[in-house]
């Protein structure tokens, strides 16, 4: 297998990445919108929307309180996918949470995994981040298998507000300290 490093790369994503964010999330709005917890509006679904996106994403950058990286293949540098790394304070714990979502068209490719090992790299060496917790639905084999190659654990199950609609996800965790 290649090196992670010759198959993709992760950056920053700016506001010079709106309309290929956008084109990344409209054609695979059913998909992403199953799974994500974040407000998926019409309006997000337009160039301003992603603009503001990633505006917000450069602030909180800025903030050390989210990191949100491009998931692109060397090959092409097409954008395929989005990783963040973000802080919530729940129950007055600090927790930080990865998320991530891939092109259809690239599952099954082994391109999360990679992404997945250099943001937890990362987190340990560049954000001081000493524990990542993350939830997949029980039917997202492909996520959960993702983050059990990553080394997480599985520590029980929590209820997720998408779309409305309350849907239980295993939740799993990475102490990045070992």
């Amino acid at each position: 297998m290649n090196d992670a490093r010759e198959r993709i790369h992760l950056r920053w994503l700016n506001v010079e990445d709106a309309e290929t964010l956008l084109d990344l999330q409209l054609r695979n709005r059913d998909v992403f919108e199953e799974i994500s917890a974040s407000d998926r509006s019409e309006s997000f679904y337009t160039l301003e929307g992603q603009v503001a996106l990633l505006e917000g994403w450069a602030k909180a950058r800025e903030e050390e309180k989210r990191y949100s990286f491009g998931i692109f293949l060397n090959t092409t540098q097409e954008l395929i996918g989005e990783i963040s790394l973000f802080e919530l304070v729940l129950d007055h714990t600090d927790k930080w949470i990865v998320g991530y979502v891939l092109d259809q068209r690239h599952n099954g490719k082994g391109y999360m995994s990679e992404a997945l090992q250099m943001v937890l790299k990362f987190a340990v060496d560049e954000a001081g981040i000493k524990r990542v917790e993350a939830g997949a639905l029980p039917d997202n084999i492909g996520s959960i298998r993702v983050l059990r190659k990553a080394g997480f654990q599985e520590i029980g199950r929590q209820n997720i507000n998408i779309k409305g609609i309350w849907k239980e996800h295993v939740m799993f965790a990475v102490d990045t300290t070992i």
